[in-house]
Parts: C-alpha cells; sequence; structure tokens
C-alpha cells in the first residue's frame, strides 16, 4: 500500500491535467466520474476529488443521476458539502436555460 507522500506525489498535477485534456479534447473521451471530477474542482478547492467523484457514481449510478439528484441527498456523501450540491443541481438548470436560449 503506497504511503502518504507517494500517494500526494500521485496525484501532484491531477487537476492541471484533466484541465488541460478538457481543453484539448473536450468531454467526448472522458469518463462520467472524470467529468464529475472536473465540476468538484470549481468549488473543492483543494484534494482529490476523485474518490468523491466515484462515491457520487456508486450513489446514484449514473452522471445525469448525479447532477438531477435532490440537493440533500448530494450534501449527505462524504466530502460533499452544501456548496457542491447547490453547485451540482445548478448545472442542469442553467443547460436547460442554455438550450432555451438557443432555440
Amino acid at each position: 500500500m503506497p504511503d502518504h507522500a507517494e500517494e500526494k506525489c500521485l496525484h501532484q498535477g491531477h487537476r492541471e491535467r484533466l484541465r488541460e485534456r478538457f481543453l484539448e479534447e473536450g468531454l467526448d473521451r472522458f469518463e462520467d466520474h472524470q467529468v464529475l471530477e472536473l465540476l468538484l474542482f470549481q468549488v473543492i478547492p483543494r484534494g482529490d476529488t476523485n474518490p468523491i467523484a466515484h462515491r457520487l457514481m456508486e450513489r446514484f449510478g449514473s452522471l445525469s443521476a448525479v447532477l438531477e439528484a435532490d440537493p440533500t441527498d448530494l450534501a449527505s456523501l462524504q466530502g460533499i458539502g452544501t456548496r457542491a450540491a447547490s453547485f451540482l443541481s445548478l448545472i442542469p438548470q442553467v443547460t436547460r436555460r442554455y438550450f432555451q436560449d438557443r432555440v
């Protein structure tokens, strides 16, 4: 089992690598938990969001189910507070507004 220093080294630069990959490739080749990680970066400024993203996927089953989940249910998961829960819940609502505006 890796020690804390090895684990920290493994994750160092992870956020920046994911952001760069998104800017270069878009989201098409990202797995759902990686999309959640990118979103969580915006509201969880430090720490490893990967386990949080995996917990969300395990609990809700899909990216769309996570985004459509009740904010109270989201906030009850370890690592997700009210700020992250409200942000994730905002995404589908903003998306609906975006598509309404485009029509």
